[in-house]
Order: C-alpha cells, then structure tokens, then sequence
C-alpha cells in the first residue's frame, strides 16, 4: 500500500479536479451480459458471435483464466458448507491479510471504463488507455444481493513491476491482468472476470436503450447549463429527468459536485438506473443493444461464462443492490508525489481492506 516516503503529505481537501475528460463507465455487464436470456432465443448465438472482435491484449498480457458458473441458479438455503470465508481482524498490515476471490455463492467481477487519447475516443475499438472508472460487481446468490464496489482512480498504491502510482494507471500498463495484479495486492481480492467499455462504446449502449431515467439535482442540472451541454428537462417535481447517451454519459463525467466521491455514486447510479429499465424492455429493444454493442466490448469471458450468466440473469435483476467507495470520505489523506501529481492515500490501509473484505463476504 502506500508509502510515505519521499511524498509530501498535505491538509485534507478537496483533491485537484482534473481537466482532462473523464471517460466512463458503466453499461458493462449488467446491460449487456446479465440481460442475454431475456433477449437470446434463437438470436444468442448470432449475438455471441459479433464479439471477438476487439483484442485487449495487443501488448501481450496474458489473461487469467476464468472460473465459469453454474450453468442454473442453484439454490442455497441453510448453511453452505465447504464455502468459508475466514476474515481475521486482527491483522496488524495488508500483506497479512488472506486474499480473497470467487466463492461457490460469491462472485466478483471487474467494470472498467477506459479513457482513450483525445484523438481516438470515436474508435468503439480502442482500448489503449487508463481505466478511470473501476466497479467491483460482487454477485451473492447466498443472501441474493448485487454489491457495487467503486475504486477511485487516484489511489496511491503499489503497481507490480512499475513501483508507486495512480490506480488508474496499471490498466494502461498492462491491460486487466496488471490491474487485477495490482487489486490483488494492494486490496487482497482476486478478479478473474472483467468487462470493459469506453466512451463510444458507452453512448451506443445507452443510445440503443433509448436513454435512461435519473433523478438530477438543481446543482446537477446547472453543471450541464454553465458548460453549454444539452440541459435535461425535469418529468416530476422530484427532479427525474430523462438523459440521453450523450447526457448520461456527461452526468457519469460530472466532478465539480462531490469531486471524485460524487463522479463515482453518479456512475454506479447510472448502472442501477440501466438495470432498472432492463427489466421492463422489450424483447426487441434488448436485442437492439446486444447486437450494436457487444461487437465493441471488450471482456476475458468465454462464450460458456458469458452462457451460464444468461441462465441466472432474471435473478440477478431482483437482486437488493448496495454500494460502497474505496477509500470512502474520511478514510484518506492528500498525497503530492512528484511525476504523479495529486493521489489520495489511505489513513489507515489494514482497516480499509478488512471493510471492503466485510461489505463482500460479511
């Protein structure tokens, strides 16, 4: 986790907003994946067909293999034995801490939102770039709930092979196997799984969904106002409003309220808001996203995985969802550390890691 020396703490405050984009983020796998059986039938292996055709792994990363799922929704009432999952709390650092992954009723996988150059973000193709946007989605088919994990990008952590830096910045490194190398160490979790989108690949997404539904706030609805952004109009006195691809995806963007703490709670409201709308398309409709969309998603699962998410999908959908930050509000401290700019340490990393151990398997 991070070090202190040769770093120059400073007061808590806001971080430094960045000026650069902030490409997101979210329709991963829950508006893709875990909707296919309501829109299979004799389209799915059509579907299935169209991906492939991106290859995250130009720089020679080779890829964890994955653990594939049950095939059915089994059904787990009463104690599951053989399936423990041993959290000592009275660890005094994080590499004492037993890393974590994939259980028989627990499963994690990594969203990530890829931020590509200025020059390239209309290529649905492209994958070269940092991941600043990092969603753990933790599946429980024991107490039937979908946990959404956010892992802000300007963590100071330990990247292997590459010493001290910016969260963000391993997945340009070395694609999903150095960022999951780097999870595993600093946060003792194992990923096998992930789902990546950019920023064209978002706005085709939520565009073949025909837009999303979200509640703005006034002080939301303005930021789009004052940066000359298509303004959502208010449906109800309560502020829902509904966004189109563009509007969603500069709502994901949005830092001046709440910095990074904000920008993360809107991307993973985004996603809750995306699988609540699934539920209720149609056919047609889920069809259309699929057949637009997958071609330019870029994942490790296997056409079997990806088959047996199919098999739970409606499920998944009835899922109680909560959410969690990392670090949260109080748990940081600023960092300055020169050639890396401003990152956001941990105050206390042992304590951190146990919470989110706890917020999965707890």
């Amino acid at each position: 986790m991070a070090k202190k020396s040769n770093t120059h703490v400073k007061p808590k405050k806001k971080m430094k907003k960045s000026k650069k984009a902030v490409l997101i983020t979210l329709i991963a796998l829950l508006s893709v994946i875990a909707l296919l059986l309501i829109a299979g039938g004799v389209y799915l292996k059509v579907m299935l067909g169209r991906m492939g055709k991106i290859d995250p792994n130009d720089s020679g990363v080779s890829y964890v293999t994955s653990i594939e799922p049950d095939p059915l929704e089994p059904d787990f009432s009463g104690v599951i034995v053989d399936d423990p999952v041993e959290i000592n709390d009275a660890v005094d650092s994080v590499n004492s801490i037993a890393i974590q992954g994939n259980t028989k009723v627990i499963t994690n996988i990594l969203l990530v939102g890829v931020e590509t150059d200025v020059g390239s973000r209309d290529d649905p193709t492209n994958y070269s770039g940092r991941s600043d946007s990092m969603i753990i989605l933790s599946i429980d088919k024991y107490h039937k709930t979908i946990k959404l994990i956010s892992l802000l990008r300007d963590s100071y952590v330990a990247i292997p092979g590459h010493g001290y830096g910016k969260l963000n910045h391993a997945f340009s490194y070395g694609g999903f196997d150095l960022l999951a190398q780097t999870i595993e160490q600093n946060f003792r979790i194992k990923l096998d799984q992930y789902v990546a989108v950019n920023f064209k690949a978002f706005t085709i997404a939520v565009g073949a969904m025909g837009g999303v539904d979200i509640v703005l706030t006034d002080a939301e609805i303005n930021e789009f106002r004052v940066n000359h952004q298509e303004v959502p109009v208010k449906q109800n006195e309560e502020g829902l409003c509904h966004l189109n691809a563009e509007q969603a995806l500069y709502y994901s963007r949005i830092r001046h309220i709440g910095d990074d703490w904000g920008r993360t709670t809107r991307q993973r409201t985004v996603l809750q808001a995306l699988m609540t709308k699934a539920k209720g398309a149609g056919i047609g409709t889920l069809n259309n996203v699929l057949y637009e969309v997958l071609p330019y998603v870029s994942t490790n699962m296997s056409e079997s995985e990806i088959l047996g998410y199919i098999a739970n999908s409606p499920a998944y959908l009835s899922y109680e969802v909560s959410q969690m930050m990392l670090p949260d509000r109080d748990e940081w401290y600023a960092v300055y550390v020169k050639g890396v700019g401003s990152c956001l340490g941990l105050k206390d990393p042992t304590a951190s890691v146990l919470a989110l151990h706890h917020f999965i398997y707890g």
